[in-house]
């Protein structure tokens, strides 16, 4: 014998495929962004894309932007920085803070792969119309926020 769902249960299984289905399309697409221009991590661009207002940021500040610790942060800033993709130099107020910076080549990388991204992005937007797109930008709001609240 089957019992009726309550409301709060029903469509919750199939939402919760569904929201599982959009990350992973979103990685997957993101992942063939990185690797088509120019090999940075989808961890690698968390890291560095406060950088790209061209501001100088402590590596604190990134690691915790990114959501990684300072250790984790500082070993792929060094991978970055070997790539020529940013420059890493000591505070000259405080010696035991390192500034993190941009490289010109860094800068056009992170161009790159913006324009990229946004390209499969509008890509998958045409698939719905003006209305749909308006309905769709509320309710994925709605479900981070939700998901951000729990």
């Amino acid at each position: 014998m089957t019992t009726a769902a309550s409301p709060e249960q029903v469509g919750v299984e199939e939402l919760a495929r569904a929201a599982d289905g959009l990350y992973l399309a979103m990685r997957k697409s993101r992942t063939a962004v990185a690797d088509e221009a120019g090999s940075l991590s989808q961890a690698q661009i968390a890291l560095i894309d406060p950088l790209s207002s061209g501001d100088e940021l402590p590596v604190g500040q990134l690691a915790a932007s990114a959501g990684v610790s300072v250790p984790t942060a500082t070993r792929m800033l060094q991978q970055l920085e070997a790539k020529g993709v940013l420059e890493r130099r000591r505070s000259p107020t405080d010696e035991r803070r390192v500034l993190v910076s941009l490289t010109t080549a860094g800068i056009d990388q992170l161009i790159r792969m913006r324009a990229q991204l946004r390209a499969r992005q509008t890509q998958a937007a045409n698939a719905f119309t003006p209305i749909e797109r308006i309905q769709l930008i509320e309710l994925v709001r709605r479900l981070t926020d939700a998901i951000s609240n729990t």
